[in-house]
């Protein structure tokens, strides 16, 4: 079902206007969205850090996508940021995986987010 959600969440992306029925929308967005996460260590480091410079953000922000973030930095001007602390799972040989570089097309497309990852090596 979270695979199902991800390709409803392409269609809206290319905008082809197939749609999968409104119940099984609903229950690929559950299955999606109560999917488990856990912080890192380094994304405790790289939030705290943000927050010393005094950037007001929340963590583990929920999406109108479905996709959950490590961080969404909210300025004044009501711009927003998100922050996604990308460590070696996120990776194969230095590069994104699949499943990564598709998170932050959407969330960039369809929240309308802009995202920046740190990477764990950086």
């Amino acid at each position: 079902f979270r695979q199902l959600h991800q390709w409803q969440l392409w269609q809206q992306e290319i905008g082809s206007g197939m749609e999968l029925p409104q119940s099984l929308q609903e229950k690929c967005r559950k299955a999606f969205t109560s999917a488990s996460y856990s912080e890192s260590i380094l994304q405790n480091g790289v939030v705290r850090e943000l927050k010393a410079v005094g950037l007001d953000l929340d963590e583990e922000v929920l999406l109108g996508s479905g996709y959950r973030v490590d961080a969404l930095v909210k300025f004044s001007d009501g711009g927003k940021l998100v922050v996604e602390v990308d460590g070696p799972s996120h990776f194969i040989e230095r590069r994104p995986t699949g499943s990564t570089t598709l998170k932050h097309r959407q969330v960039g497309k369809l929240d309308r987010i802009e995202v920046v990852s740190v990477p764990h090596r950086e």
